[in-house]
């Protein structure tokens, strides 16, 4: 008696190639899955602006692209602005009488001037930080909406004024300020005796200072000053 031949392995074959045909139909027909989702780092997410301020008349208005709100300031009768200014994520506006930030997601803060304050410049505004100077102190606005501010010493005059997107740097006569966001506040280191200035850099959250004697470092995460002697030839 002669058998048939065994044709369940050509079945299992053919099974397998039409499995694998429409696993590769459904691949490519159905919408490709979304790319995981990476956030930005602090430093690419700053870059970007997300504020924008308008006049009206009266009126301020500033427009957060991170929330989409717009919120309002109105200034008062015979209040003279001298300079308006934006960038990342925090906008500053200087008055005859005070100091305008904004801030996003925060909202406008006001700082009055103190009995015979003046501000000789428009300020220094980055990313996160801005930076304004009177005759009797200096004024930081940072990007969770906080004011600080630090006291001019008789006879203390600022040499510098500099900012980078989460760092800034005040050098005067006597001493350096840096102010971190983090911190939220100016941190001092004081000049030596006969100790010039050579120069200031301020980059996203690092500073240096070189002097004739040292170089001085602050870093804003750590809100800490280092110091390097330098030789001396």
């Amino acid at each position: 008696m002669i058998r048939s031949p065994d044709r369940r392995p050509t079945f299992r074959l053919a099974s397998t190639l039409l499995t694998l045909t429409l696993t590769l139909t459904l691949t490519l027909l159905l919408p490709a899955p979304s790319p995981a989702q990476v956030d930005l780092f602090s430093t690419e997410l700053e870059r970007l602006d997300v504020i924008a301020i308008e006049r009206d008349d009266r009126d301020l208005f500033a427009f957060d692209s991170i929330s989409g709100r717009r919120t309002a300031m109105r200034l008062e009768l015979g209040e003279e602005v001298f300079s308006l200014q934006s960038r990342g994520r925090i906008g500053l506006v200087l008055t005859d009488r005070r100091a305008l930030g904004v801030a996003a997601g925060a909202g406008w803060r006001q700082l009055r001037y103190r009995l015979q304050e003046n501000v000789p410049g428009p300020g220094l505004v980055d990313d996160r930080i801005a930076m304004v100077l009177t005759n009797r102190r200096i004024l930081g606005f940072l990007s969770n909406g906080v004011w600080t501010e630090e006291s001019l010493a008789p006879r203390e005059s600022v040499e510098a004024l500099r900012a980078g997107v989460a760092v800034g740097v005040v050098v005067t006569n006597r001493r350096a300020l840096g102010l971190s966001v983090g911190l939220g506040r100016f941190v001092g280191i004081n000049l030596q005796v006969r100790e010039s200035i050579e120069s200031v850099t301020a980059r996203d959250t690092l500073v240096t200072v070189r002097t004739n004697r040292r170089i001085l470092a602050f870093s804003a995460p750590r809100g800490i000053w280092t110091a390097q002697n330098r030789k001396i030839n």
